[in-house]
């Protein structure tokens, strides 16, 4: 979340890991249940059947959305869509855990996936999780990406999800990285951190790509009958994923 503009930067952060504990109160009984219940393998959507870490119950405020299959479920459709194109290599930038990194080498037998983070200990449990899943040699854990690093992949058989914090003005200029006018990519907007990388993306891929803008929703929390017995509350903050804000992706598929 990215601190309150009005407050200093200390006391902002101390609001936010206050709102945080307070939310992980909230979910903790019901995400500790849920797993002792179903277990730690997704459930549904084009991930289902990934394992996933065990220890999160107390300290990750989206393990049930994860877990359902219901995290991020405006892209499922796309995601769905690789998985059908079945790409032979995936470039997840920001790949913190592992999450869509080791679920999409998961979902697609036959990719290599590449998977970059470039805080240390989000490597660590991404190869964790590549180990729990079999999937260790085909999942490759990297640092830092750059528009450079780009250049070093194929020109086609490529699909890239960017998830970087803001980054992705740099990280998604074709024309220093022009590997990008061939391939799929899924990125998450950070309109917050950058206002108008929206606008300049849809610019700078218009001639190569279909453009669509997905926009967040709210969560069924209904649709799924491991909640039937969670009260209304606590399983709609069970799929709110704890975010700081409405959600915005870009899918972009080459013409």
């Amino acid at each position: 979340m990215a601190p309150r503009p009005h407050l200093p930067s200390r006391i902002a952060r101390r609001i936010d890991a206050r709102r945080t504990r307070a939310f992980l109160d909230l979910i903790g009984p019901a995400t500790r249940a849920f797993v002792e219940r179903h277990g730690l393998q997704v459930r549904h959507g084009p991930l289902r059947g990934m394992f996933y870490l065990p220890g999160l119950e107390s300290t990750s405020g989206d393990l049930v959305a994860k877990l359902l299959g219901a995290y991020e479920a405006e892209l499922h459709p796309v995601l769905e869509q690789w998985v059908a194109a079945a790409p032979e290599r995936i470039l997840d930038v920001g790949s913190a855990e592992g999450y869509y990194a080791v679920g999409l080498a998961h979902a697609i037998p036959g990719a290599t996936v590449y998977a970059y983070d470039i805080d240390r200990a989000a490597r660590v449990r991404c190869a964790e999780l590549a180990a729990l899943n079999e999937a260790t040699d085909r999942v490759v854990i990297e640092g830092e990406c750059t528009p450079q690093t780009l250049n070093d992949h194929p020109e086609a058989g490529v699909a890239l999800l960017s998830d970087c914090e803001g980054y992705e003005r740099i990280l998604l200029d074709p024309v220093i990285a022009p590997r990008l006018a061939n391939w799929r990519i899924l990125v998450e907007l950070h309109e917050f951190l950058d206002a108008g990388i929206t606008e300049t993306l849809r610019g700078r891929f218009a001639t190569t790509h279909h453009v669509e803008v997905i926009e967040g929703t709210v969560r069924d929390g209904g649709a799924y009958e491991e909640l039937a017995d969670v009260d209304a509350r606590t399983r709609q903050a069970l799929l709110s994923e704890n975010r700081p804000g409405a959600m915005r992706w870009m899918s972009l598929v080459p013409r």
